[in-house]
């Protein structure tokens, strides 16, 4: 188990899982409120 968190902070990892979470929280909020890109919230 200390080899597994050890592997879990690395940089590629920590990399990795950073541009899936806000690949995936674009994703949604694109899904649940298009158009958001092109008119801000006011």
């Amino acid at each position: 188990m200390q080899y597994f968190v050890k592997y879990l902070s690395t940089a590629p990892v920590l990399a990795t899982v950073t541009v899936v979470v806000l690949a995936s929280l674009l994703i949604e909020i694109n899904r649940l409120f298009p158009d958001l890109l092109f008119a801000p919230i006011p």
